[in-house]
């Protein structure tokens, strides 16, 4: 990547609300938005016209059963066990957070596809039957860098309606 590529610029930002999901999260507005397919309910957005290997995505899987801290050491096995599955994976960071509404895992992990070397940020979030996989990720470890402010932004806006 250019040193003299300036960096990325906001033009708006809009609220994507996922009714069927019940979760939100804001976007660049000039960012294009893909629906997952093979079986996958949730969405793609990327700032390229041709390719979607940098993005932010969004999916939500509703559970057989409500998720409670009791689940939190089985689920952060299945969290690890996932992360450890990529390809040459280096874990940078492993957080989670558990409060009596919703629980989360959050990685930020640097892998190889095919020929890249990419980065990715994983949040999974966890309440009630909800399970929300939110991912932002980079073509390339650059590429994840150049886009961290906005990547920033969409994951920490991530709204649930959590009961109270």
């Amino acid at each position: 990547m250019p040193q003299d590529r300036p960096g990325p610029r906001y033009r708006g930002v809009y609220k994507h609300i996922d009714h069927e999901g019940g979760y939100s999260i804001w976007i660049p507005s000039d960012w294009r938005k893909l629906e997952m397919t093979d079986g996958h309910k949730g969405a793609i957005y990327t700032p390229y016209p041709d390719r979607y290997d940098t993005c932010i995505s969004t999916e939500k899987v509703v559970l057989e059963h409500k998720v409670t801290k009791k689940d939190v050491p089985l689920l952060r096995k299945g969290f690890s066990a996932g992360l450890n599955s990529l390809p040459d994976v280096e874990v940078e960071s492993q957080d989670e957070t558990v409060t009596p509404t919703l629980i989360m895992f959050e990685a930020k992990v640097k892998f190889s596809e095919g020929e890249a070397r990419r980065k990715r940020w994983i949040r999974v979030i966890y309440w009630g039957e909800g399970q929300l996989t939110v991912a932002a990720q980079g073509a390339t470890v650059e590429e994840y860098d150049y886009w961290t402010p906005m990547f920033f932004n969409s994951l920490m806006t991530v709204e649930i309606p959590v009961p109270g």
